[in-house]
């Protein structure tokens, strides 16, 4: 047996030497966007404004963290551990929070009852329900419209034209040129176009449907054809998202994006529900990628869809040309230095995650070199710090999965706890006691545990973090000169060092007793 002669290496171990920051090197100016997945010729290459992702964890990230990530240009991971059919309800609501032209909307005929909205309502998540003739499952003129919540003094079985609110077949541009003719004052040609759908062909702009909101204060517009035939339709809740969060991930219906973790096991059956349910990007997830499972999982989801599939988790280089010959759109890396993650200690396997991501970058480099493809990496695991990020970056990541620190905000599925005055959330690990109905399914073992279920302080909203986590990894690369994050990786070049534990303490507030503010 031979052994390797080198010490693994954890992220926390090493510091930058700052470069010469230039004249006019400001943090506005920086570029953290990163590719997520690599260009093909069926597809392009997803490609993210902040380099975050969220762990596909039960405590981490469902539709709300999935959302809140977008909004600021990161990206959540809907995780697999779960029925297929609840996973595909997560996707839908993350894909229903916000869209340009909204063209997957629920229907319902002039005999449906109110009974029959309302259970729509409550399962789709839908407030606002189109009534159109003919077929309920299928679009046809439009009738009117239903808003929720139905008022429970009535009669479930009223029918839905009862209820309706009605629309008169005309071309909006039409009924306010007449009224502007007659010097109608502006709310009265407001309360007036509330009563009008916009009637105009299907090729409207989304910026002529929020010119439209926008004037006349709709909450939203439903889009015909000339035999009045429902399109799709434009609503002002998404114009205000545009509006608040300039930084959005969106695919090309105006939607977030969203990724969804599968497993090696039922990929047959979970890939195309969640490839169906809107999944921008597979995740196969795995603590050990380096299998002919995963092999034969990427094969499955390249032969049958056209969705980018990021596969992991190695911590070698043969394990990523593996993953990366098989088919591979993106490879994430890292292996038991997860904070609540006990695979080191239990199975004995595992590298330090800033060992394992520079092995792997320099493998993903020389592939690059060789073949012209160059493959995006996710740094997961062992990632704590807005510091850790930026160390992780110039070693050669492209973007970072995080678990715990996600999981700390308000937007995590868990509810709050609160302990001996301080407020607290859940967080425990895919391998824990708390997830054992999985386990099985993940590992096809039950008799030990890879996680642990813990506490963690609350931090309040996904945002503010976001925001002040950024913030820190544009002030390590104004220090280093770098205006993106290639740049970071050349500039770093030779600029990272190791340190020693009294460095580290040294670096540390020490020999003083902290006031606490606030």
């Amino acid at each position: 047996m031979e052994l390797t002669d080198h010490i693994s290496r954890t992220l926390a171990e090493f510091r930058f030497i700052p470069r010469l920051t230039p004249t006019g090197m400001t943090s506005d100016r920086i570029d953290l966007s990163a590719k997520l997945t690599k260009d093909k010729d069926e597809y392009e290459g997803l490609t993210l404004k902040l380099p975050v992702v969220s762990a596909a964890m039960q405590s981490v990230t469902g539709p709300d963290m999935s959302v809140a990530l977008a909004q600021q240009g990161g990206m959540g991971v809907i995780f697999c551990s779960q029925n297929i059919e609840d996973e595909a309800k997560m996707i839908k609501a993350v894909k229903r929070a916000r869209a340009g032209f909204v063209s997957n909307l629920e229907v319902v005929n002039p005999t449906t009852t109110l009974r029959e909205v309302s259970d729509m309502i409550s399962s789709t998540g839908y407030n606002t329900i189109p009534v159109v003739d003919g077929n309920k499952d299928k679009y046809g003129r439009l009738l009117g419209l239903i808003e929720g919540p139905i008022p429970i003094n009535l009669p479930s079985s009223v029918k839905s034209e009862e209820f309706m609110r009605k629309f008169i077949q005309r071309p909006l541009e039409d009924i306010v040129h007449e009224l502007r003719a007659e010097n109608s004052e502006d709310q009265d040609i407001i309360r007036a176009v509330n009563d009008y759908v916009y009637h105009g062909e299907s090729n409207i702009t989304l910026d002529e449907a929020n010119e439209i909101l926008e004037e006349f204060y709709q909450k939203f517009i439903p889009i015909v054809n000339k035999d009045g035939t429902l399109k799709f339709m434009v609503f002002h809740k998404d114009l205000k998202a545009h509006q608040d969060f300039p930084d959005s991930v969106l695919d090309p219906g105006k939607r977030y994006l969203v990724g969804a973790a599968v497993n090696t096991h039922d990929y047959e059956t979970r890939v195309p529900a969640v490839v169906e349910a809107g999944a921008d990007v597979i995740f196969i997830d795995s603590s050990d990628g380096y299998s002919e499972y995963m092999r034969d999982t990427i094969r499955f989801i390249k032969d049958n869809f056209k969705v980018p599939v990021v596969a992991g988790n190695v911590i070698s280089d043969e394990a990523f040309l593996y993953l990366v010959e098989s088919g591979a759109d993106a490879v994430k890396l890292g292996m038991g230095g997860g904070s609540i993650c006990i695979t080191q200690e239990q199975k004995g396997t595992g590298r330090g995650q800033a060992t394992a991501t520079f092995v792997i970058a320099e493998a993903r480099d020389k592939y690059h070199k060789k073949t012209g493809t160059y493959i995006p990496l996710i740094s997961d695991g062992g990632i704590a710090t807005g510091k850790d990020i930026s160390v992780a970056l110039a070693m050669g990541a492209d973007l970072v999965m995080m678990g715990k620190y996600f999981a700390t905000c308000h937007e995590s599925p868990p509810e709050l706890i609160e302990r001996e005055g301080n407020m607290y959330k859940e967080y425990w690990g895919e391998g824990s006691s708390r997830a054992k109905e999985w386990l099985n399914k993940r590992y096809g073992q039950t008799e030990f545990e890879e996680g642990v279920v813990a506490y963690v302080p609350y931090a309040g909203h996904v945002d503010k973090n976001l925001k002040d986590l950024s913030a820190k990894i544009r002030a390590t690369m104004t220090s280093m000169g770098a205006l993106n994050i290639q740049h970071l990786r050349e500039q770093s070049n030779g600029s990272l060092e190791l340190i020693s534990e009294s460095s580290r303490d040294e670096g540390k507030v020490h020999d003083v007793t902290e006031i606490k503010q606030g």
